[in-house]
C-alpha cells in the first residue's frame, strides 16, 4: 500500500455546540506525487469536515490535516459514544483509498425551562392551573412537582410520580389547587403559593439543573356573593309583598265575589223548598192525595237545590316563560410576523349575547397581542408570552347586542416554535367564548 492515515485512538470529548479537533496524518510511501481528497462517514458527517480540503504529497513525505467536529447544540444529538470514519482518497492512485476510524464522546447537556399558566385562577372553590415543562437538552429529564403556599391554606393535587420530558418535548401537568376552607361571604381572599419542578440528576457527567420555581395566585370568591344576596333580599322582600297583597286585598275581593255569585240561587232554592212545603201541608190537609201530591213533588224537595258551576276556557291563563339558549363559538385568527389578522362573530338580529366565559389559546408560545372587542370597544388585550391557555369567567355577563360584533385580532411579533411537528411561519391563536343567547 503506498498510502497510510492515522487517527488519535483515543476518545475525543466534545459539547453539542462547541467545536473539537482531530488531527490525521497521511503518509505517501509510493513513487509519485500524490492529492489526496477526504470524505467524512457515519453519523457526524453531517457536522463534520476536514480542513484543509485536500492535501498534496511528494513520494516518501507525510503532512496532516484536521477533522472539525461541530455537534450542533439540539436534542437530536444524543450524548455517549459515536463511531466515525474519514475516508481517504488519492486522486493518481484510487485502489489504495484508505478509512482510519476513530470515537466521538458527545457530553450531555441540559436546558430546562417550566411555565405556569394561567399566572391567577379565580373560583369558588379553586382552580386548575397548568405546568408547561419544556426539555431543550440531549437527555430526558425527570421532574416532580409540589406546591406550597405561605399560610398552608391551600391544597394541591400534584402527580405522586415524576413526570419524565423526552429531549425536544414539552410534557404539561394539570395542577388543580384548591382552599382547605370554604369562603361563604364577604371579599375574596387572594392567595399566593409556588409550584416548584425539581429536575432529577442526569447521565454522568451531566450539569446539576436548578429547580425552578412558578408563581401562582388564586383568587377565592365567596359561595354567596354580594349579588347573589342582594337578590334573596329582593325576592324575600317581593314574596312579603305579594302575601300581603293577597290577604290585605285580593282575598277579602274574592271572598265577596263568590258570595254574590251564589246570593241568587241560594234565594231561589229557598223559595222552591218553601212552595214544596206549603203544598205538602195543603195534601195533607185534604187527606188521600196527600200520598200522591207528596210522590209528584218528590223530585222537587227541600234537598234538590241547584249548585254553581264555574267554567274555564281552554287556552286561557299566563304563558310560558322565553327560556334562553346556551351559546358557544370558536374564532381562530393567525397572522405572519408583523402583521394582523382578524376573525369576527356577528350577533343576529332580534337576539341579544350574554358573554360569561372566554377562553384564549396560544398553542405556539408566539409573542405579541389579542385584542377581545364587543361592538368596536376592547374589552381585553393581553400579551401572548404571558400565556398558552387563559380563561376568564363574569359573574355580571358582557351583553353584545343584535347586529353588534365580537372581534378577535391577533398583532404578531414573534412566531413560535412549538416542541414538535413542522416549524410554523404565522402566529395563531383562538378565542372560545360562550354565553346564552336571548
Amino acid at each position: 500500500m503506498t498510502t497510510s492515515a492515522h487517527l488519535d485512538a483515543s476518545p475525543t470529548s466534545v459539547l453539542p455546540g462547541e467545536e473539537a479537533r482531530i488531527p490525521l496524518e497521511i503518509r505517501n510511501s509510493g513513487n509519485v506525487v500524490e492529492a489526496y481528497g477526504f470524505e467524512v462517514l457515519g453519523p457526524a458527517a453531517r457536522w463534520s469536515v476536514v480542513e484543509p480540503a485536500s492535501l498534496s504529497l511528494y513520494p516518501d513525505t507525510a503532512g496532516q490535516v484536521e477533522l472539525v467536529v461541530r455537534p450542533p447544540r439540539d436534542a437530536t444529538v444524543p450524548p455517549g459514544e459515536l463511531t466515525y470514519g474519514v475516508r481517504v482518497l488519492p486522486q493518481e492512485q484510487p485502489q489504495h483509498q484508505t478509512v482510519p476510524e476513530g470515537v466521538l464522546h458527545i457530553r450531555p447537556y441540559a436546558d430546562f425551562g417550566a411555565e405556569l399558566s394561567p399566572r391567577m385562577g379565580t373560583g369558588r372553590g379553586g382552580a386548575t392551573f397548568q405546568a408547561a415543562i419544556d426539555n431543550r437538552g440531549n437527555y430526558p429529564v425527570s421532574v416532580a412537582l409540589s406546591g406550597k403556599d405561605a399560610g398552608e391554606l391551600l391544597k394541591f393535587k400534584l402527580p405522586t410520580g415524576a413526570t419524565v420530558v423526552d429531549p425536544g418535548r414539552a410534557a404539561f401537568v394539570k395542577v388543580p389547587v384548591k382552599p382547605k376552607r370554604l369562603l361563604w361571604r364577604g371579599t375574596p381572599v387572594t392567595h399566593v403559593f409556588q409550584v416548584h419542578a425539581v429536575p432529577a440528576a442526569g447521565p454522568e457527567g451531566a450539569p446539576e439543573v436548578p429547580p425552578v420555581a412558578l408563581d401562582g395566585t388564586l383568587l377565592q370568591r365567596p359561595v354567596i356573593s354580594p349579588g347573589l344576596l342582594r337578590a334573596l333580599i329582593a325576592l324575600v322582600v317581593l314574596v312579603g309583598v305579594l302575601a300581603g297583597l293577597w290577604f290585605g286585598l285580593l282575598r277579602p275581593v274574592v271572598r265577596s265575589a263568590a258570595k254574590e255569585a251564589v246570593k241568587e240561587p241560594v234565594k231561589a232554592a229557598e223559595k222552591k223548598a218553601e212552595d214544596a212545603k206549603r203544598l205538602a201541608e195543603e195534601a195533607k190537609k185534604n187527606g188521600g192525595g196527600g200520598g200522591s201530591g207528596g210522590g209528584g213533588n218528590g223530585g222537587q224537595g227541600p234537598n234538590a237545590s241547584p249548585s254553581p258551576s264555574v267554567s274555564v276556557k281552554p287556552g286561557e291563563g299566563p304563558g310560558p316563560q322565553p327560556q334562553a339558549n346556551l351559546f358557544a363559538s370558536r374564532l381562530t385568527a393567525s397572522a405572519p410576523a408583523g402583521g394582523t389578522d382578524s376573525a369576527t362573530y356577528k350577533v343576529p338580529d332580534d337576539k341579544v349575547l350574554r358573554l360569561t366565559d372566554l377562553v384564549l389559546e396560544n398553542p405556539q408560545g408566539d409573542t405579541g397581542t389579542v385584542t377581545i372587542s364587543v361592538g368596536g370597544k376592547p374589552l381585553l388585550a393581553p400579551a401572548l408570552e404571558n400565556f398558552r391557555e387563559q380563561d376568564f369567567h363574569w359573574a355580571s355577563a358582557i351583553l353584545a347586542g343584535p347586529k353588534q360584533e365580537i372581534t378577535v385580532t391577533i398583532t404578531c411579533r414573534t412566531v413560535g416554535r412549538p416542541p414538535s411537528g413542522p416549524v410554523p411561519t404565522r402566529c395563531s391563536t383562538a378565542a372560545l367564548f360562550s354565553g346564552t343567547l336571548e
